[in-house]
């Protein structure tokens, strides 16, 4: 008797020691899990604060508030110096295939300027956490960490305002909704699938050109999981739940036509690989991870790099390492996005979506976690420290810094009414389209829509002792009349192009201060006061 009441008060002991180590556990996890939640929302935030100096952004705001005004999608380009380029397939697929993103930069702008930019953001940013939580457990320690690493390797890199941005969501959520059919249960509802995934596609096929990439991957799956039910050993889905697949998906690839271009869309897609395109010769966005790095010595490719050994050690341990879907989605993703550097991201999400799931549901391990956070502590060091100054300095100047753009050029040629046509920097030259266009017209900017142009716009640039300056006959024969130039080069020298146009008898330079120099060739209207 004593013996039995001995053991089961020992056993008893056993148990209770157990949960109270359970229950430390459990609490430990928590307050790890939820100081990740807080660092994810500081850094993500930290990013949301950026100032506004994506070339692209500015083009795009102004061609939304064109098409609000106009009540039409352009057929030419609005803004560029003339002669206009050739109707072409890369032309028409600049002009038309961001409208409705473009629209909602327009009336985010209208209703609160430039921090209407910044509201936006915050609002695509707490979506996609919503939608990132129909996915995992943010609760997690484990998936917190994954999450946070994500968002710095994105935002690191891209800016939310960019309509190609929405294509990484986008991207993101197709995944989500065929990963949430393929695993539901059987005969459930095919709406559930076949609506979400059909809007998702109208949306994304309206916003940007990255909405082919969601059309392969409809495809793809559909594919993949056909050869599941060929070969059940791969985990087949049942006969209903795959018909719900096919009709989906081939639902969701047809609305996915619904836009202005559908056809020139798909003729576009081999100019976009042509690594032998003038235009994307000097694109870094079109070089691969290893010649970005030569180039550019951006340690954010070690970072890339260290994710995608990550999660293809994670799916050789995985339950899904037998899964074609999973395994096609993420080797061609992380392939593509090695190959041309702002394909990335789309690996980037993907790579989310699995580690996520797999630490959620899989791999619990404290060697796991430890991984993580030895990861995101890199990242954070590497990545996030120069994001503050940069927002200190925004405070300072505002959500445009003029450090950056030619903020104070464009106020003084607005100003005095200085017409007539407009060369200045392709980084610069989407700014000057939404300051001072359609009235000024701008030679070269980020659109790059001439072949012609960009090879003109790179030889002016370049200024050799002795030689008669290519700049000068370009200018006259485009009848550039207005200059805007930084002083200086990325690097601190001085920019060559402005002290020649500087020391030109045929040029004045009528405004200056330590960032930028306003130029106007002499014999055309002054401004006033000068």
């Amino acid at each position: 008797m004593n013996v039995n009441m001995s053991n089961t008060t020992m056993l008893n002991s056993n148990r209770n020691s157990a949960g109270n180590s359970g229950g430390d556990s459990f609490s430990a996890e928590r307050v790890i899990s939820i100081g990740l939640i807080f660092l994810t929302l500081a850094i993500g935030g930290i990013y949301l604060l950026r100032p506004l100096v994506d070339p692209d952004f500015f083009w795009h705001l102004k061609t939304g508030q064109w098409i609000w005004h106009n009540k039409s999608l352009p057929t030419t380009d609005l803004f560029g110096v003339p002669p206009v380029p050739d109707q072409s397939v890369r032309t028409e697929f600049i002009y038309t295939s961001y409208w409705l993103i473009q629209l909602i930069l327009y009336a985010f702008h209208s209703m609160g300027g430039e921090s209407g930019i910044i509201v936006l953001r915050w609002v695509i940013a707490g979506l996609s956490l919503l939608i990132f939580l129909c996915w995992a457990d943010v609760r997690k320690s484990s998936v917190s960490a994954v999450f946070a690493i994500g968002v710095i390797q994105i935002l690191e890199s891209y800016f939310i305002e960019r309509p190609q941005f929405i294509s990484f969501i986008c991207f993101g959520v197709l995944l989500i909704l065929i990963f949430r059919a393929v695993e539901g249960r059987a005969g459930e509802s095919l709406w559930k699938t076949l609506v979400p995934l059909s809007l998702l596609m109208i949306v994304w096929a309206n916003m940007h050109g990255g909405f082919i990439i969601g059309q392969a991957v409809l495809i793809y799956c559909v594919i993949a999981e056909g050869g599941k039910v060929l070969y059940p050993k791969l985990g087949s889905l049942s006969g209903s739940n795959f018909r719900n697949l096919v009709v989906a998906s081939l639902t969701a690839l047809a609305a996915s036509f619904v836009n202005p271009n559908p056809i020139v869309t798909l003729k576009y897609l081999p100019h976009i690989f042509d690594s032998d395109h003038y235009l994307n010769q000097n694109n870094l966005e079109e070089l691969s991870l290893f010649e970005y790095y030569q180039l550019a010595q951006d340690f954010m490719v070690l970072l890339y790099l260290i994710t995608i050994i990550l999660v293809f050690c994670a799916l050789l341990v995985s339950r899904q390492r037998k899964n074609i879907t999973w395994i096609g989605i993420l080797v061609c993703t992380a392939f593509v996005g090695a190959q041309h550097m702002r394909m990335m991201p789309f690996f980037l999400v993907a790579a989310v979506l699995f580690l996520a799931r797999f630490f959620d549901s899989e791999y619990p391990a404290m060697k796991g976690r430890a991984i993580l956070l030895v990861m995101l502590i890199v990242n954070v060091l590497f990545c996030v420290g120069d994001e503050l100054p940069r927002i200190r300095e925004t405070m300072r100047s505002g959500w445009i810094p003029p450090y950056q753009l030619p903020v104070q050029a464009a106020d003084f040629i607005a100003t005095n009414s200085i017409g007539g046509n407009i060369y200045t920097t392709m980084y610069w030259g989407g700014y000057m389209i939404w300051r001072l266009g359609p009235g000024n017209k701008i030679f070269y900017d980020s659109r790059t829509l001439s072949t012609q142009r960009a090879w003109e716009y790179d030889n002016s640039r370049v200024v050799v002792p002795g030689y008669r300056p290519y700049w000068k006959g370009l200018f006259d024969a485009y009848k550039v009349n207005l200059v805007v130039l930084p002083r200086y080069e990325d690097d601190g020298q001085p920019n060559l192009l402005a002290q020649s146009i500087y020391a030109d008898p045929g040029w004045t330079n009528n405004f200056a201060n330590e960032f930028e120099m306003v130029f106007t060739r002499k014999g055309q209207a002054q401004p006033v006061g000068l």
